[in-house]
C-alpha cells in the first residue's frame, strides 16, 4: 500500500449529504462553473477536494460546511455555503485565505464510503465509519473516492493528511489510537498526501523498519530521481528513527488484477523499497 495516498498538500472539503455521482464534482450543485473554479483551485494550489457527509444524522435547516486545509502547516478556513456565490469563495480561500490562516485546524477523520465509485467502498467502509463515530463522533466524517479502492476501508486523517487502507471493524479504532498516541501502524499505512508516492514509500518504509514513531518523525530531505522508475530519497528521522535514512524506490508495473468490487483486472503500480546501507 505504501505510496498509494492521493496526493495533495492542501483539501477543500464540502459537507453535501448526497447521493453522490460517480465524479463527485458532477453533483449538483457543483457541476458546471463551480466544478471547474474547485478544479483550477486544486490545480494552482497542489490541493484536491472531497464532498463528505455525516454518518446517520443530518442537521436538518443547518448550512453546510466547507473546510480549507493546509496538511503541511496544519491550518484552516472554513465557511458554509447555500449559494454558488458560496461554493466559489470555498474554491478561493484555497488561496491566499489558507495561506495566511493562523487557525489551526480541527481533527477530522474521513472515511471513503462511495458506493457510486466502488462498491468495496461502501460496503467495507460504513462500518468503519460507525465504529469511528461511537469513539469520535464529532470527527469523523463519510467521504469521496480516496484512490485505492483495491485498499478500502480507506480513510484519511486531518489536518496532517495520513492515509490508512485495509482497515475494517476489528483495528480502525486501534489504528487511530495508535496514530494519535505517536504509534503509526505501517501495516495499515498508504502514506502522507502532501508526499509524493516515491516519497510516501521511502517515508512510511523506515517507519516500517525500525518501530513505531509518530507521523511528523519522518520527512524527505534530499530526493535523487535516477530514472523514470528508480527514485533515491533520503529520509530524515526525529528519536527513535535514525537521524538520516537513504532509501531506493522503484515504481514496478504489476500484471492485471482486480482493483475493485465487481471489475475485471486493471493495471497497477507498486512501489519497492530498500533501504540502502549507510557508511560502516
Amino acid at each position: 500500500m505504501l505510496g498509494s495516498a492521493p496526493v495533495a498538500r492542501r483539501w477543500l472539503l464540502l459537507e453535501h449529504p448526497g447521493p453522490w455521482a460517480r465524479e463527485h464534482l458532477d453533483t449538483p450543485p457543483f457541476a458546471g462553473p463551480v466544478a471547474r473554479a474547485i478544479e483550477e483551485a486544486c490545480t494552482e494550489f497542489q490541493g484536491r477536494s472531497l464532498l463528505m457527509r455525516r454518518t446517520g444524522r443530518r442537521d436538518v435547516g443547518q448550512a453546510p460546511a466547507w473546510y480549507a486545509v493546509d496538511t503541511l502547516h496544519g491550518t484552516s478556513v472554513t465557511g458554509t455555503w447555500r449559494t454558488s456565490d458560496d461554493l466559489l469563495a470555498a474554491a478561493a480561500a484555497l488561496g491566499a485565505p489558507l495561506a495566511h490562516s493562523e487557525t489551526f485546524a480541527a481533527p477530522m477523520l474521513l472515511v471513503c464510503t462511495q458506493g457510486t465509485r466502488d462498491a468495496c467502498c461502501a460496503l467495507r467502509g460504513r462500518p468503519v465509519t460507525a465504529a469511528l463515530a461511537k469513539v469520535w463522533p464529532d470527527e469523523v466524517w463519510e467521504c469521496t473516492h480516496l484512490s485505492g479502492h483495491r485498499f478500502a476501508g480507506t480513510f484519511i486523517s486531518m489536518p496532517d493528511g495520513t492515509c490508512y487502507g485495509t482497515v475494517d471493524l476489528p483495528n480502525a479504532v486501534d489504528v487511530v489510537r495508535a496514530h494519535r498516541a505517536g504509534r503509526v501502524d505501517a501495516s495499515h499505512l498508504r502514506g502522507v498526501a502532501r508526499f509524493s508516492p516515491a516519497v510516501q514509500a521511502a517515508t512510511g518504509s523506515v517507519l516500517a523498519a525500525h518501530g513505531a514513531a509518530p507521523i511528523t518523525a519522518v520527512r524527505p530531505g534530499a530526493v535523487d530521481v535516477i530514472s523514470e522508475t528508480v527514485t533515491q530519497v533520503e529520509v530524515i528521522g526525529d528519536e527513535p528513527l535514525p537521524y538520516a535514512t537513504w532509501v531506493e524506490v522503484r515504481a514496478e508495473a504489476l500484471p492485471p488484477a482486480p482493483l475493485s468490487c465487481g471489475k475485471g483486472p486493471g493495471e497497477h503500480t507498486a512501489y519497492r523499497t530498500t533501504i540502502i546501507p549507510g557508511p560502516s
